[in-house]
């Protein structure tokens, strides 16, 4: 019964996830449509957009699990103090300057950004290089976390799910 209501609950978000692509993706016609809403998203919707990157499945995942496991629920406040601090003093201090100047300089991706900003074609070389090498381990936590959410939450073996997941 309860593996049945864990599969019911991950099909249901399948399923809005895909009918969410489904409905909007007329919207996002343009690189500027996809990777920043048609600059139409508002600051609660950036705001959200901002926490689910920089949180993800890393912090949610490998934090929660081995935080919590070992120290109990005490260990939230490590994760709230994270949230209140890192998330929203970004978003307070670089926020509102960082959307004007993208706008301003109708770039697109943070390499595009500092290319434009600092007039430097090696610089947007430099900061895509440097987005990429970090992606690499960044996208492999993120498989590891979900593997192991996998193996807590349906019982499949962690290699297999890694190796599923990939």
């Amino acid at each position: 019964m309860d593996l049945a209501i864990k599969i019911i609950f991950l099909v249901v978000f399948f399923a809005v996830m895909i009918g969410i692509g489904l409905i909007t993706r007329k919207k996002a016609n343009s690189v500027e449509g996809f990777v920043l809403g048609g600059r139409n998203a508002g600051p609660w919707l950036t705001a959200f957009g901002y926490g689910t990157s920089y949180f993800s499945a890393v912090v949610f995942i490998g934090y929660a699990g081995q935080f919590g496991w070992k120290y109990g629920v005490a260990s939230t406040w490590i994760g709230i103090g994270n949230a209140v601090i890192g998330s929203l003093l970004a978003w307070i201090i670089l926020g509102r300057r960082t959307r004007v100047m993208t706008k301003h300089l109708n770039s697109k991706t943070m390499p595009d950004f500092f290319g434009k900003r600092f007039d430097s074609k090696s610089l947007r070389i430099a900061a895509a290089l440097i987005s990429f090498i970090f992606l690499i381990p960044y996208t492999s936590s993120v498989y590891n976390g979900l593997s192991r959410l996998f193996n807590m939450a349906f019982n499949i073996d962690y290699k297999a799910a890694t190796w599923q997941l990939s």
